[in-house]
């Protein structure tokens, strides 16, 4: 009886002891990512590594560090330690994963790094981050099958990360696909109208919506159909029309309206003409993108969204608009909130 008694006894004390060094090294961890945070990245890297001598296989000490060596360019650090991490714990691999891969790519191993990625996704099938930073990655090594495909997960799994919608949108221009560039260009402004990356999101837009019109001499006005949409005659159709709504801003009945007002107008044409070419179209250009504007549509908001994604043109006459139109831009706001649709601005 009393060896058990014994025997008991040092299980507690194991226990406890186990169950304060877990506390050290959370107490440790969560002051070096406190100095992360403010930019003291060697202060931070002397806490995990102190986490570290208490349990060296630690997988919340080993991740931290990993990410803090990638964050300050120590890229073999990083994929020494996010592999430890892979090799102890269920709970944090997903997260290893991405510095793991993005470690690769920033050291300028781009096969690894989608090998990488890949292989996270096949452990975490819904993973919007494995699914974007591999599209970003393949997107930038041309492989722009592989980057579509991806950001479409990306955007599936997560539909509000407004960077999946940009990747997706770098590819269809590539791919000369100009209305499929600009559906998730919209999209990504409906969510981000006046963030720092907005500005130039919201003049490539403008850009692709003139894109082919040019104004000769007199009255006449050429339009230069180019050869995109190429595997897709629905959509190709809706960049025939949009040319002809760029070249309507020529005119002489508009001549007397703002770049805004005809913007708007040009954007709600082009919503509508996707909805009636819709049919029994599947697929996230119609299920997410045609459906979402096509209800944007008839809720009488449109005119409202087009100023509301103006917004980081920071020009007076959409201040103004948005200021006079109050109640539309209610109207508007609460479509948003109906639709799900969160906004960083």
């Amino acid at each position: 009886m009393k060896k058990i008694v014994i025997l008991l006894c040092s299980l507690v004390l194991t226990v406890t002891s186990f169950g304060q060094q877990e506390e050290k090294i959370r107490q440790l961890v969560s002051e070096g990512t406190k100095l992360h945070d403010e930019g003291k990245y060697e202060e931070a890297v002397s806490k995990y590594r102190e986490a570290l001598k208490i349990d060296k296989n630690s997988p919340l000490a080993n991740y931290e560090l990993s990410y803090t060596c990638m964050v300050t360019g120590k890229y073999d650090d990083a994929i020494y330690y996010s592999r430890k991490v892979l090799e102890k714990s269920d709970d944090l691999q997903e997260h290893a994963y991405l510095v793991l891969g993005s470690s690769f790519d920033l050291k300028k191993f781009p096969v690894e790094a989608i090998s990488v990625f890949q292989e996270g996704l096949k452990k975490f099938p819904k993973s919007n981050l494995l699914y974007y930073n591999l599209a970003l990655t393949a997107y930038n090594q041309g492989k722009l099958e592989l980057a579509e495909n991806s950001a479409i997960q990306a955007i599936l799994s997560k539909p509000m990360h407004g960077s999946s919608h940009l990747v997706l949108a770098s590819v269809m221009q590539d791919k000369e696909e100009q209305v499929k560039a600009l559906l998730p260009m919209y999209y990504f402004l409906l969510m981000e109208p006046d963030s720092r990356r907005s500005a130039d999101i919201y003049k490539i837009l403008r850009s692709i919506l003139v894109k082919g019109i040019e104004k000769k001499s007199g009255k006449e006005i050429k339009i230069n159909v180019s050869n995109s949409s190429k595997h897709d005659s629905l959509f190709r159709s809706a960049e025939t029309f949009l040319g002809l709504m760029g070249a309507s801003s020529y005119i002489e009945a508009n001549k007397d309206k703002t770049e805004y007002e005809l913007f708007a107008e040009t954007t709600k044409s082009l919503f509508s003409v996707l909805e009636m070419t819709r049919k029994e179209q599947t697929g996230i250009w119609w299920d997410l993108y045609v459906d979402k504007f096509s209800n944007l549509i008839h809720s009488g908001c449109a005119e409202a969204f087009s100023y509301y994604i103006s917004q980081s043109a920071n020009s007076e006459l959409v201040n103004n608009w948005i200021i006079k139109n109050g109640d539309k831009m209610t109207k508007f706001r609460a479509w948003m909130k109906a639709n799900g649709v969160s906004t960083h601005s």
